[in-house]
């Protein structure tokens, strides 16, 4: 164990930290490093890309606007500039393109004030870079993981090598949920050791409070995009109308990539077609607190994805006491139960529907002090950074102990 009084020194490596350019993009990473703040000294790189002065296309020119460091709350981060890391155009080099850089930049920071361990997030690019400064550093290294492994890296050769390739170097794969572990084990074939290290529920800003709910309000949070199959919930809300002429939408959603363009403009239309603009608001870009206060004033948070690795939002909307009605796409299945909400089978417009007028049926069977006391024993702050902290000290006592 660490010597008393002696806190943790981790560097966290994520290019999904949200920056000024992305400010809702990775919230799940920035929550891990708030909480672990609280008990260890979290130092976060955020590999940037570098955009050349004076380039004039907007989309790309934002990434000049963030700075080169700062503090928030008791974390500091920097955001080294690299080569490439707009969107997925460059996706299978960004390791290559931004290892010196970033290496340059950890191994500054390590001579200045020792590191213990590396904590990077998702195994590609970032664990993949971890791995080689954990190894010129002479860091233990850990990943956590937030999407399914396969069949990403079976059809991304280029990226899959390097994976393989890292593994050596890591000492603990993460992934956030029984569900997404099962996918990254049968990947790894027991090269590295595994744990679950699920995602944190920021407790101070979503829980329980009284609130005049709205019998009509549906919410919706979370990108739109084919996966999170946005249309069939659109769908299902035309056939609760027809029993239920005043049940309204209201869909909370990031316009985090350019590469889901498409897919909005195809919700857009959907919406136009069935004649819906009147029962549907799509408000762009709420921060967390707008979020927790719509939970708190809704009637049900609805889940409609075809698969979740985690869910943070079935989480937090069970955090504010909103019971779910929500789809058996995996990581929530973990925690949600029966005194939650309603759970029907994925990519069925009836079932939905009808999941959504059974939950409203029974809306106030739900008790609300049960379900946030559940979920924040599980996932809120104090209970992730204490399974986060015994996790660390693990693993860097190990790593200390045979060097």
């Amino acid at each position: 164990m660490r010597p008393v009084g002696r806190r943790l020194r981790i560097l966290v490596l994520s290019w999904n930290y949200p920056t000024g350019a992305a400010p809702q993009r990775g919230l799940w990473v920035q929550r891990m490093c708030d909480a672990a703040a609280q008990r260890a000294d979290i130092i976060v790189l955020v590999p940037t890309p570098w955009v050349p002065p004076l380039f004039p296309l907007k989309a790309v020119a934002r990434f000049r606007m963030i700075p080169q460091w700062e503090r928030r709350g008791r974390t500091e981060i920097y955001f080294p500039r690299v080569p490439g890391s707009i969107e997925y155009f460059t996706h299978d080099f960004d390791a290559r393109l931004a290892l010196r850089n970033v290496l340059a930049l950890a191994r500054r920071l390590h001579a200045e004030n020792s590191f213990d361990l590396i904590h990077a997030h998702f195994i590609y690019p970032d664990g993949v870079v971890a791995s080689q400064i954990g190894q010129a550093l002479n860091i233990p290294v850990m990943t956590s993981e937030h999407a399914f492994w396969t069949p990403w890296l079976n059809d991304r050769p280029r990226v899959g090598s390097q994976v393989d390739a890292a593994l050596y170097g890591i000492k603990l794969v993460a992934p956030v949920s029984p569900f997404l572990h099962q996918n990254v084990a049968a990947y790894l074939r027991d090269r590295v050791e595994m744990t679950v290290l699920p995602n944190v529920v920021d407790d101070s800003v979503f829980f329980a409070a009284p609130r005049e709910r709205d019998p009509n309000q549906l919410l919706y949070v979370g990108l739109i995009r084919r996966l999170k199959r946005v249309d069939v919930l659109i769908r299902a809300l035309a056939e609760v109308r027809r029993t239920h002429p005043t049940m309204r939408l209201k869909i909370m959603s990031a316009n985090a990539f350019r590469a889901y363009g498409q897919d909005r403009r195809e919700v857009h239309d959907l919406v136009r077609t069935l004649g819906l603009e009147s029962a549907i608001e799509i408000v762009a870009g709420s921060d967390p607190p707008a979020v927790a206060e719509a939970m708190r004033r809704c009637a049900l948070v609805v889940v409609s994805s075809a698969r979740e690795t985690f869910c943070s939002v079935a989480a937090e909307s069970l955090a504010c006491g909103t019971p779910l009605v929500l789809t058996r796409c995996g990581g929530p299945e973990d925690f949600v139960t029966p005194a939650d909400g309603v759970m029907v089978d994925v990519d069925n417009v009836h079932a939905l529907a009808g999941g959504i007028l059974e939950a409203l049926g029974k809306r106030d069977d739900f008790d609300a002090a049960d379900q946030q006391s559940r979920i924040v024993a599980r996932f809120g702050r104090e209970a992730w950074c204490d399974q986060a902290m015994a996790i660390y000290d693990r693993i860097a006592t190990a790593y200390r102990c045979r060097n």
